[in-house]
């Protein structure tokens, strides 16, 4: 069943209370609207419990060796929707041409690149056709997002992963950093959530993800209250990163996991204002 409809009815309780929601809810609903025209069904990995199991063992992610057996057809399809989604903002006439020029090909070695971290790849794409470099690579990001979920379905239908035992700063999945914090249960355990394939993971409580500082001395918490729904941002003193997150009762699906991304920007502008980064890159002078 579409979400198109639950993330509509969110958005409009949002703006109720706060109006300046109204913009990017056209963005994100425009985004969902592009991709669920696709529903990816991809081939299986076929690797066995074991080899996934050494595999985590190691700290590597599922996916991580298999870049080359994603079936990336529906991917492809969800690039060439998104060269003209109006979250591109001034870019979208420059997205539109270069979906008009790039051939499938093209297409799929730049996606494939971006799975692998090549970076040479991405960069001679971007300037062949005069592209932003990080707006192409939220294009490409959300793109892969429907694919690389049902890889992590399938991941998770091994029960191999161990939440307790991974504990890192990457999603187990895809390997991609963490987007954004849910605290969940009567525990309030903090989960990781992936931005790239939706992965689900815990993290330590009380740590900074970014250079793994357990000084609570130096590590904060900015809690923010609004009328339905309470927000955190973890800081860390050491490095200066943060995490923001959002209190839930349960996990979300891939497009409300992206509208609390969308629904969250505040927070990544009150983290920068005070000084802090989402990678927990220092603005101390070397």
């Amino acid at each position: 069943m579409s979400s198109i409809r639950g993330v509509k009815n969110v958005w409009s309780r949002l703006i109720d209370n706060n109006k300046d929601f109204k913009a990017v809810s056209k963005i994100h609903i425009d985004l969902v609207e592009r991709l669920e025209k696709v529903e990816p069904l991809v081939a299986s990995l076929e690797l066995s419990n074991d080899d996934i199991a050494a595999k985590l063992a190691e700290g590597i992610p599922y996916l991580e060796g298999q870049e080359e057996k994603i079936d990336l057809q529906f991917a492809m399809k969800h690039f060439r929707e998104l060269s003209n989604w109006t979250g591109l903002g001034d870019s979208r006439s420059i997205f539109k041409k270069m979906g008009k020029k790039a051939t499938d090909k093209e297409v799929e070695q730049l996606l494939r690149a971006w799975l692998t971290g090549d970076s040479t790849v991405i960069d001679q794409f971007a300037n062949q056709y005069n592209l932003q470099l990080d707006v192409l690579f939220v294009v490409a990001r959300y793109s892969l997002l429907p694919t690389l979920n049902q890889y992590r379905l399938e991941f998770e239908k091994t029960k191999v992963f161990n939440e307790e035992e991974w504990m890192k700063d990457y999603c187990p999945v895809c390997g991609d950093q963490h987007g954004l914090a849910e605290y969940r249960g009567s525990e309030r355990f903090r989960h990781f959530r992936c931005l790239s394939c939706a992965g689900d993971w815990v993290f330590w409580r009380i740590a900074c993800p970014h250079c793994d500082n357990k000084d609570h001395n130096k590590l904060s918490t900015l809690m923010i209250k609004e009328e339905k729904a309470s927000f955190q941002i973890d800081t860390c003193e050491e490095c200066y990163g943060y995490v923001k997150g959002i209190n839930k009762l349960d996990p979300s699906s891939p497009m409300f996991l992206l509208l609390d991304d969308f629904a969250t920007f505040h927070l990544d502008l009150l983290a920068k204002e005070k000084g802090y980064h989402r990678q927990g890159t220092s603005t101390t002078l070397q």
